[in-house]
């Protein structure tokens, strides 16, 4: 298998990059007022700490019920500790697909519920080539955004997903987001792409419509997404906030599209699964007291604070932003064969409440 850079993106973005090898990072996209509290004009506004640590992943409670399927639990447990690296959450408080996890709900429509669908960009639930029940997304040669300028050339999907109704993520001050993403072994990174996140892939506003409109360079001082993104070169860093946007290995922050941050952090592999997992935390409104911290395969890789996610008591945690495709905005980030990637182990847990 080959290892790439990849990054994250919290629009936050956060990625990790390689001399012409993919990488991947977190876009963090706060759609936010024109100045933060410190008058700097930015898109994250923020003025975060970085710290790179290692976690403890949490171990599940599932335990094996018999000689049968006893493999499959242990491997279920395993997964769990790198989709809920702080701690299983079930009932109320969270959900999972973890095949062979404790109540684990099925990977179906029915279990994300999605909305504002594009149904020209479908979503199969397919067998990955290792077995495993996963969505797939079809990237096609030359597709770019989520369809080309003629709109010939499509890939990817895009829906969100506010998940099962028993778990109230409008409750939450923190919540956590992870799942695994397996590569086709032919994909080519090119100059990167969105991959579905929890605050980028989960969502928030001021409401479930306001939250779902916070993408694409849009702004607003009501919303905001935080997503991971691959990619395979990093431009330059620039902007006047400092604290975020020269985070190491290398951070940019774009004036429309929000900051990238972390680029360089953690590595993504193709032909393999990838277990990723976002927390996100709340900022008490008026203070710079927000937190997001990415894991990969259960290990902590970007860790920041200080962030401002939100202006007032109304900015909630509204679901997943189930989002993938090339891009960048322009045709030079089109995909440079037709491929494939599968996302699987899809998880949600409330871990502080408002």
């Amino acid at each position: 298998m080959f290892m790439f850079k990849t990054l994250v993106a919290f629009f936050i973005i956060f990625a990790s990059l390689v001399n012409a090898l993919p990488t991947p990072h977190q876009r963090l996209r706060r759609s936010c007022p024109n100045k933060t509290s410190s008058g700097n004009s930015n898109d994250a506004a923020a003025a975060p700490k970085s710290t790179t640590k290692s976690s403890s992943p949490s171990k599940s409670s599932a335990k094996p019920e018999s000689k049968s399927n006893s493999t499959t639990l242990s491997t279920g447990t395993k997964l769990l500790s790198a989709v809920f690296p702080i701690g299983v959450k079930t009932g109320s408080e969270g959900w999972t697909t973890v095949q062979g996890a404790q109540a684990a709900l099925p990977l179906s429509d029915a279990t994300l519920r999605p909305t504002k669908d594009l149904t020209a960009l479908p979503h199969p639930y397919v067998s990955a080539p290792d077995g495993t029940k996963a969505m797939e997304a079809t990237y096609a040669k030359g597709s770019w955004t989520f369809g080309s300028s003629g709109g010939s050339k499509k890939g990817g999907f895009s829906f969100y997903a506010p998940g099962p109704a028993h778990v109230d993520l409008t409750l939450a001050k923190e919540a956590t987001f992870g799942y695994s993403v397996m590569f086709a072994d032919n994909f080519e990174w090119n100059l990167g792409g969105k991959m579905p996140s929890h605050f980028q892939s989960t969502y928030g506003g001021d409401s479930a419509e306001v939250a779902t409109s916070c993408s694409g360079g849009r702004r607003a001082n009501d919303c905001w997404s935080a997503r991971f993104m691959w990619r395979q070169k990093a431009p330059p860093s620039y902007s006047a906030n400092k604290k975020i946007c020269n985070i190491k290995p290398l951070s940019e922050c774009n004036p429309t599209y929000g900051a990238s941050v972390a680029r360089g952090s953690y590595n993504f592999k193709v032909g393999g699964w990838n277990q990723i997992s976002q927390r996100v935390k709340l900022n008490d409104p008026g203070q710079e007291n927000g937190e997001i911290q990415v894991w990969s395969n259960g290990e902590s890789v970007i860790n920041l604070s200080g962030l401002v996610l939100r202006d007032s008591d109304k900015g909630r945690i509204w679901g997943a932003q189930m989002q993938t495709f090339f891009g960048g905005h322009t045709e030079e980030y089109a995909s440079p064969t037709n491929t494939k990637a599968w996302f699987a182990d899809f998880s949600m847990a409330i871990t502080q409440n408002l």
